[in-house]
């Protein structure tokens, strides 16, 4: 008989163990999503959201400027950005720097025709071929409007790189710098001011570019192994800098040749042919060409 109530009594204790266990792994999964679920919203949080102005976010970001503390700017992210799928994916980043014409105080400046900005109000998502892996790839965009003439240099672009680093999920090897007339001044500024600033950028486009403060130290281009297409009409009184340009970097014998493409007889304008993603040289737009190159 105390055999037998021996054997109840074990039988009813696996039988209490097995439930435990059982309990305890459901609850284990339930925490586990619950973490999950937290974490993408957590994730979600960090991602600023703002008026919409021509299909992208208007923004405010610190410039570390004193002067001007802070800059609005116009900032596209792609499609499904915060979406489940994608919520660990990372973007290669173009920084975008205007001319004088767009900066001030009104944001719709920025869409002026011909510009990125522009393009993206129109329609374009953004995404472009890499012709050297055949993959699509989504770009975030960044579009800054510095207050005043003459334009945002590298003091400002270094903060504002590491913020938006910190904030959105930028690919640090893919980041792209292009600039136009005034921007293109602060596209050279960010090459020859500041060498930790200089070497995070995988590839520059500067267009209709104003002269550099410091051309003697475009060669950091070549020594930081920077990808340069230099786009410069014929026509523009900037021309010969493009030219000089061009020649310094590729005289510092480069392990990526720098390009220069002149347009023939066209003035203070290339950028509506540089950011087409309809206009090619060698089959490749500006966007196209960008994406092979990465840190």
């Amino acid at each position: 008989m105390r055999k037998l109530s021996s054997i109840v009594l074990f039988v009813m204790l696996l039988i209490a163990s097995l439930s435990c266990k059982k309990e305890n792994a459901q609850f284990d999964t339930v925490s586990s999503s619950s973490e999950s679920d937290l974490s993408i919203k957590k994730i979600r949080k960090k991602t600023p959201t703002g008026p919409i102005v021509g299909r992208q976010q208007q923004i405010t970001i610190a410039t570390g400027d004193y002067t001007y503390p802070t800059s609005q700017a116009l900032l596209w992210l792609p499609a499904g950005y915060d979406g489940i799928k994608s919520i660990k994916k990372k973007y290669p980043l173009i920084i975008a720097l205007d001319g004088v014409g767009e900066q001030g105080t009104d944001i719709t400046a920025l869409l002026h025709s011909g510009t990125i900005a522009y393009r993206i109000s129109k329609g374009w998502d953004a995404v472009s071929k890499n012709p050297a892996d055949g993959k699509d790839y989504s770009f975030i965009v960044f579009t800054p409007q510095c207050p005043v003439s003459w334009g945002w240099s590298a003091p400002q672009i270094k903060t504002m790189l590491a913020s938006l680093k910190k904030t959105y999920r930028i690919d640090a090897s893919r980041v792209y710098l292009t600039g136009f007339s005034a921007g293109g001044w602060g596209l050279w500024s960010c090459m020859t001011d500041d060498v930790s600033l200089c070497e995070q950028f995988a590839a520059i486009g500067p267009v209709s570019s104003a002269a550099a403060d410091h051309p003697d130290k475009i060669t950091n281009v070549a020594k930081y192994n920077i990808a340069c297409w230099n786009i410069c009409g014929t026509a523009d009184s900037f021309y010969g800098n493009a030219v000089s340009y061009t020649n310094t970097i590729n005289n510092a014998n480069p392990a990526i040749p720098a390009i220069l493409t002149s347009l023939k007889g066209v003035g203070h304008s290339a950028w509506n042919q540089a950011y087409d993603t309809s206009w090619r040289v060698n089959k490749k737009n500006f966007f196209e060409w960008a994406l092979q190159y990465r840190r």
